[in-house]
């Protein structure tokens, strides 16, 4: 077997139909990232019959002359469990990137190198891969940042019944509060960007005209891109804040009276009781207050929340979202995620990344810790990827290279 440059219908092809398909190793990523300075490959892995057994994108970069960088972002689209084909395409790949000239290559794979379920047991574990690519002259590098470990993947066939079913109580809590006050879903064009971007704008400062250029690449030909807001009816959330108020306030005054008719026999339940109707009486009276201020001031629907997905075969990935300070007590991101999960759960989407989390994310005191338990709230397991791997393929070059990095002379 030999490795051969791919026309982009070819890479399409075979990378729509592999298990390990991923944003990274798309057509549309590599219109993203290629520029001026970068060279982008579409390399196969093929038998004399032509058949392809494995494939990757590349993108060279010149970072000193004469050195130059290669990455396969993401990894390769390849079997890892299959020692004796990995170990092909690496001794192929680097004979076709030498022929380059490349200096050393770096990636990032995404298999999954361990699974925990959302009790933080682990389910998976397949570190006898990362051992197998380290035989093979890969070393391990570790991680690039502080969210490039973990994602939290819902992966489930049986329908979005099934996945609502997963979600913690918290979850399905948030998500009927947030339909009771009305909240509803609306997709958006390219020409909402804009009023998108200033919703998460916190988070990704400096970025709309990457998401631009996203969204520009990935709307054609198949729209695989979509924008989604949570929309408020301002009547509508002051009609349901009051009956919410109302019917807690009467629930709570019941409770009340039958706490003080047993003031000398209160047991754990009933007093248990009492503090969560309180509670609730107390945030439904804080909505209700806002919900008077929101509608004296607006007549039209307001968009409170919004995120951006991608579609990508069987997978929707959300690659951002973010909600409006005002109206963060109302959940308008739980009503984004449940109701694209129900949308394209029933269009055949079996896969929903929601995305890294920290790697602190057990700590309790990590102020990443809400976003862990935010997102594994909806029932998915936690995804742990291996370290960025770098393959040396010049070695001369390479020992010159990093014996000029570590005496500054080269900036990288």
């Amino acid at each position: 077997m030999h490795i051969i440059e791919l026309t982009q219908t070819q890479y399409k092809n075979y990378s729509n139909i592999h298990e390990s398909r991923n944003f990274g190793q798309t057509i549309e990523f590599s219109m993203l990232e290629a520029n001026i300075s970068k060279k982008k490959l579409f390399l196969g892995l093929i038998d004399n019959a032509g058949n392809i057994h494995a494939a990757t994108l590349i993108l060279i970069t010149n970072i000193s002359p004469p050195f130059k960088e290669a990455i396969a972002p993401n990894g390769f689209l390849i079997d890892y469990s299959n020692f004796e084909l990995v170990k092909t395409f690496t001794e192929e790949l680097k004979k076709y990137l030498a022929k380059e000239h490349v200096t050393y290559l770096i990636t990032n794979p995404m298999y999954k190198h361990k699974v925990y379920n959302k009790k933080n047991n682990p389910i998976i574990n397949n570190e006898y891969i990362l051992n197998n690519l380290l035989k093979l002259d890969y070393k391990s590098i570790g991680y690039t940042s502080d969210f490039e470990k973990y994602d939290v993947i819902i992966e489930n066939n049986n329908g979005y019944h099934d996945i609502y079913h997963n979600f913690n109580r918290n979850t399905k809590r948030n998500i009927t509060e947030g339909l009771n006050y009305g909240i509803t879903l609306k997709k958006g064009t390219m020409n909402d960007l804009e009023e998108v971007y200033k919703i998460f704008k916190k988070k990704t400062p400096n970025r709309l005209a990457y998401y631009e250029n996203l969204m520009n690449i990935y709307r054609n030909p198949d729209n695989k891109m979509e924008i989604f807001f949570a929309k408020l009816n301002p009547h509508t959330y002051l009609v349901n804040s009051k009956r919410l108020y109302e019917e807690e306030r009467k629930r709570n005054e019941k409770i009340h009276q039958k706490f003080n008719k047993n003031l000398g026999r209160v047991n754990d339940k009933l007093l248990n009781i009492k503090i969560n109707s309180d509670n609730t009486l107390e945030k439904y009276y804080q909505n209700l207050n806002r919900a008077i201020r929101v509608s004296s001031t607006n007549t039209e629907d307001i968009i409170i929340g919004s995120t951006i997905i991608i579609k990508n075969n069987h997978e929707i990935y959300f690659l951002i979202d973010g909600y409006k300070e005002e109206y963060r007590p109302i959940h308008s991101t739980h009503i984004l995620k449940w109701a694209i999960i129900k949308k394209y759960s029933t269009l055949g989407y079996s896969i929903f990344n929601l995305g890294e989390i920290n790697k602190d994310y057990q700590d309790p005191l990590s102020k990443y810790h809400g976003q862990y338990m935010y997102k594994i709230g909806f029932g998915g397991n936690i995804i742990e990827y291996p370290p960025n791997l770098l393959l040396v393929i010049n070695k001369p070059a390479y020992s010159t290279y990093t014996k000029l990095k570590n005496m500054k002379l080269i900036k990288r």
